[in-house]
């Protein structure tokens, strides 16, 4: 049986200005620098300055700085495997008040992702979305066929700030 979650939207203007765009440049300088420091540290201590400005920036900030934000739209089982498996199917949210209240958000940077996918989860790592990639209609949430242009996600961090984790968007090279 498939885990849905319960949809509202949001209206939210974006504006681009000059002041805005060098945020957004250096916004998605730290996020990448968060992830790579981020990875790996599970520990009481206080996070560090990078993480720590991620953090208080805010959500609509976030959204502005042209970051590829994605939701778990959906949870469903694996056809035809075994062990059984659930895969998740991921949306894009373009503002804070879009998507599923609730539901876990992930950020990635580098190659362009389509408006919804579908993705395996990580090993041992529930939820957590990792690996190859298949682009579903972002209504219906079916599987779209795979086409040439192979990519995948894989998350590096997380938490961090308002999402469930940070992640690279790659081409699939083999």
């Amino acid at each position: 049986m498939a885990q849905m979650f319960t949809r509202t939207t949001g209206a939210s203007a974006v504006h681009g200005t000059a002041g805005g765009r060098a945020a957004a440049a250096c916004i998605t300088v730290a996020m990448l620098a968060a992830a790579v420091l981020g990875a790996g540290t599970a520990s009481a201590a206080p996070p560090d300055p990078v993480t720590a400005s991620i953090e208080h920036l805010g959500d609509a900030v976030l959204y502005q700085s042209g970051l590829q934000v994605y939701e778990v739209a959906a949870v469903r089982p694996v056809e035809n495997i075994s062990p059984p498996a659930d895969e998740l199917v991921l949306r894009r949210v373009h503002s804070v008040g879009d998507g599923f209240p609730g539901a876990p958000r992930f950020v990635f940077v580098g190659t362009p992702l389509p408006e919804a996918f579908v993705v395996a989860q990580a090993w041992e790592q529930p939820g957590v979305p990792s690996g190859i990639i298949v682009p579903a209609d972002p209504v219906t949430l079916e599987q779209l066929p795979l086409g040439d242009d192979l990519r995948m996600v894989s998350v590096l961090t997380g938490p961090l700030g308002p999402f469930a984790g940070a992640g690279m968007a790659t081409p699939y090279l083999g």
